[in-house]
Order: structure tokens, then C-alpha cells, then sequence
């Protein structure tokens, strides 16, 4: 259906919907719907289809199959260990941003949440634990393996929104084996969108006792001037009541003794990045500079900047400037990193790149 103004335009796909209720009845449930919500009226499978701009008959053939619409791939941590991924095929990807852009980003998401959302960053996540005296880091097991069917139905699909059968069905294109696949464009907003209860009555919780709380993807920070035991165990206790389960490897209570980081940023005093860090990275941009993208892309083995058996120097060198950001994103008085940027972007570099790379 179009809407124009205060204009309903019912179309072959609404055909079921106007039978079955009349057409002024048809058009006030519409704009009745829409004085409340700002998601699309969808009411049958029939308005679904044409919403996804697919054919019924393909929409059914794709709900059948939705399981085996997605390639497994593993990416390479750098624990060394292997993370398994389900990416959708061309058709479902499609389907699912559509999904993500005209209802899921509609949805509301908690303000603790600081990952998969507009304007959110590393420096967001970390920024609110500076100078605390303790540092809790939590990290839930399995995140998007854990968030179950059920749980993006009620939290994302639910008859607020859409009818049951229609719920259902939007579950079922953004689901892999009833859980969330970690791979699917849906997934990540989906995530925030099942947390965001959660995220709102702990952020609420640690403020009333001037505990600060971020949640960034499956890693939670809690800060503080006080020890946070208390916090650990009720976490643990609600996201248990919830099907999540902490990685006690990665639980991590941090005094201001040592260095706190919050997803790779130090907070100690001020943020910084972590000295390690810049070290590494310094000696990379230092051979870069002296031999060139295409000696160090084969001298550090980066495979993973290697296309068709050829040393990828621009993807490898967008890398470097990305890295190069980070640092100056959050350290914009750091003179080595300045430098660093001019040189690397100065048009002799890049001339003696592009003659090498012609040889």
C-alpha cells in the first residue's frame, strides 16, 4: 500500500486484507496504526512479500529454506582460535537489510548500549569508566548463539507491532536454527534490541549506587569508586534467568594499580591508547615507510592481505591509516602519529608505491 498525506492507495498485494475487513474499515486500521507507530502496517503474508519486493511464491520457498540460506565461515581471532560465522546468500542479505533499515532501526535501543548504533564508538564505551578506582570486565559466552527465537520474537516482533503470523515470519528470516546467526546484517541491532530491558534496569541500578555501566556487543564494563562483587553476582544471577552464561576466562575485576582497559583503550587517568599498542605499531609504520607496503604485507606473512596470491597494498594500507586514526582519535596531541599520517599520505611515498607495484 502507499500512503500519501492522509491518502491510503490499497494495492493487488493488500487485496486479502481489504476483503476480509471492507475498505473503510481496511483504511482505518492503517491510519489508526499509524498515528501510534512509525513501523510499516504489514497484516498478511501477501502485504510481507510485496513490503520484501519478493514474489509469494519465492517468500514461501525461502521461509522453507531459511536454515540453509546461510555459508558457514571461520575467522581467525587473534587468540589464534577460530570463530565460526553464518553469512546469508545474496537474496536473504537483501531481505534482512530491508528488515534493518525500515523496521529494526525504529527500534528503541538502551543509551548503555554503545556498540551497533549511530555515532557509537570504542571512545563512547570507554570514556564513562575514567579514573575509577575498580574496573569489573564481563564478557557473555556465545552472545548471538545464546539470544534464542523467542527472545528476538518478544523483544523485536512482537503484537505490538505485528500481527503473531507476521511476527513470526520476521523472526524466522533473521533466525539460524532458532538463535541469531552472528554474520546476518540483522544481528547486531537485534542484539541491542533483545538487551535493551536489561541494559536499562542495570544502567538504572548502577546509578542509583554511582556505578557507571557500557555495554559493548557481549563485553559489559561496570566502574567505580567502590568494589564491585555485588555487581558480578547480580549480573551473572539475571543474565542466568535470561539463557546467557558469563566467560569466566574473561571476567576481570581491574584496580587502578594496574593498567584498566576498556575494549582496548586505557582509562586509568585519561584515555589512552595502550602502549603495546603503539609500540607495534610504530615499528610496522617504520619498515612500511623504509621498505614499502609490499615488503612488510610478505615480510609479517599477512596473509589475510594477500588477494588472488598478490599482496593487497591498498587494502593493506587503508588498514594502516585506520589503525593510525585510532590512535589519534583518541590521543589527538600525539605528534609520532601525526607525522606518521603525513608521511604515509605524502605524494613521494605514494609515487614510489605505485612504481614499485608497476614492476
Amino acid at each position: 500500500m502507499l500512503i500519501k498525506k492522509n491518502r491510503i492507495i490499497f494495492e493487488q498485494s493488500d487485496m486479502a486484507f481489504v476483503e476480509k475487513f471492507g475498505v473503510l474499515d481496511a483504511a482505518e486500521m492503517v491510519m489508526n496504526y499509524k498515528t501510534v507507530c512509525t513501523l510499516p502496517f504489514v497484516y498478511d503474508a501477501d502485504q510481507l512479500a510485496e513490503f520484501l519486493k519478493i514474489g509469494r511464491k519465492d517468500f514461501f520457498d525461502l521461509i522453507k529454506n531459511c536454515d540453509t540460506c546461510y555459508r558457514p565461515i571461520s575467522l581467525k581471532k587473534k587468540s589464534g582460535t577460530y570463530r565460526q560465522i553464518y553469512a546469508p546468500n545474496d537474496i536473504l542479505k537483501r531481505i534482512q537489510k530491508t528488515i534493518l533499515d525500515k523496521i529494526l532501526s525504529k527500534l528503541p535501543i538502551s543509551q548503555y548500549a554503545k556498540a551497533y548504533r549511530m555515532g557509537g564508538t570504542l571512545i563512547d564505551n570507554a570514556a564513562a569508566h575514567i579514573g575509577k578506582r575498580y574496573v569489573l570486565k564481563l564478557d557473555i559466552t556465545d552472545f548471538f548463539g545464546s539470544i534464542s527465537f523467542e527472545q528476538v520474537y518478544s523483544a523485536a516482533f512482537h503484537t505490538k507491532y505485528f500481527p503473531k503470523q507476521i511476527g513470526v515470519l520476521l523472526t524466522m528470516l533473521c533466525c539460524r536454527k532458532e538463535v541469531l546467526p552472528q554474520g546476518a546484517p540483522t544481528s547486531p541491532a537485534l542484539s541491542n534490541i533483545v538487551m535493551c530491558h536489561f541494559d536499562n534496569y542495570i544502567g538504572s541500578w548502577c546509578e542509583a549506587r554511582a556505578i557507571a555501566y557500557t555495554r559493548y556487543c557481549d563485553d559489559m564494563t561496570f566502574s567505580s569508586d567502590r568494589p564491585l562483587f555485588g555487581v558480578y553476582q547480580k549480573v551473572k544471577t539475571i543474565l542466568g534467568e535470561m539463557g546467557f552464561e558469563l566467560n569466566e576466562k574473561k571476567t576481570h575485576f581491574i584496580l587502578n594499580t594496574s593498567r584498566q582497559s576498556v575494549t582496548g583503550i586505557t582509562v586509568n587517568e585519561k584515555l589512552s591508547v595502550p602502549i603495546h599498542y603503539k609500540r607495534k605499531l610504530r615499528q610496522e609504520i617504520y619498515y612500511t615507510l623504509k621498505f614499502g607496503l609490499v615488503e612488510q604485507i610478505v615480510r609479517l606473512g599477512k596473509t589475510e592481505f594477500f588477494m588472488d596470491a598478490r599482496p593487497n597494498v591498498q587494502k593493506y594500507y587503508n588498514h594502516l591509516l585506520g589503525q593510525i586514526g585510532f590512535v589519534l582519535q583518541i590521543e589527538p596531541e600525539n605528534n609520532w602519529f601525526q607525522n606518521a599520517m603525513i608521511k604515509l599520505k605524502s605524494s613521494s611515498f605514494l609515487q614510489g608505491e605505485m612504481e614499485l607495484w608497476r614492476r
